[in-house]
């Protein structure tokens, strides 16, 4: 069956940002080694969560019980401020991967193009807006949409076949979704994947 809608992640797979929101975990917090090692190991048991998600456990394993839950929220919001103020900055900023512009006006010609991401989805919208990319998407999905039920109501808004939809991205929350769906999935895997996938688009 024919691709008709393609749902493409941001992070990683549209920009090379990944490098940029980890290490603005770490900007958040003392340099010292204790801070490094409690940011490094949430980082490496929450990386695909969102960023309340990892500030949650990370303020709550340096604070241990000592903070209550109304203070731990109104600091996991602080920081995900400030968070979001280093991470914006720098995705406007950093470079597109390899082919990402052209892809994106090449495929918008002939498919339905979504966006679908953990980030903030005002703070995507703004980021997108920025690189003038917003003209390739019929919509923009953010945080606090979750991955799966945003494929779900694209394939209900577009009246398509879970067949008739592929997800594009490099992480697996990416795989995940589309496997839950039972839908397309096209791994970004290295700088030329985006090329790989014009070439495999016009032969399909």
């Amino acid at each position: 069956m024919t691709v008709k809608v393609i749902v493409f992640d941001f992070d990683g797979t549209l920009v090379d940002s990944n490098q940029l929101k980890y290490n603005a975990f770490f900007e958040l917090f003392p340099s010292d080694s204790l801070h490094k090692e409690i940011v490094t190991d949430v980082l490496d048991e929450f990386i695909e969560k969102s960023r309340y998600v990892i500030l949650r456990e990370i303020l709550k394993r340096i604070n241990r019980k000592t903070i209550n839950e109304d203070d731990l929220d109104y600091r996991v919001h602080a920081s995900a401020k400030k968070y979001n103020d280093i991470v914006v900055d720098g995705a406007k900023r950093c470079k597109e991967k390899s082919g990402a512009k052209e892809v994106l006006e090449s495929l918008s010609k002939r498919y339905n193009l979504y966006l679908s991401s953990t980030t903030p989805e005002t703070s995507l919208k703004d980021i997108v807006k920025h690189r003038n990319w917003e003209g390739f998407f019929c919509d923009i999905f953010g945080y606090p949409n979750e991955k799966t039920s945003v494929l779900l109501e694209i394939i209900k808004r577009e009246s398509v076949n879970p067949e008739e939809l592929m997800v594009i991205g490099d992480g697996k929350s990416d795989r995940d979704s589309a496997e839950y769906v039972k839908c397309n999935f096209f791994r970004i895997s290295n700088n030329n994947s985006l090329m790989e996938l014009l070439d495999y688009s016009k032969n399909n």
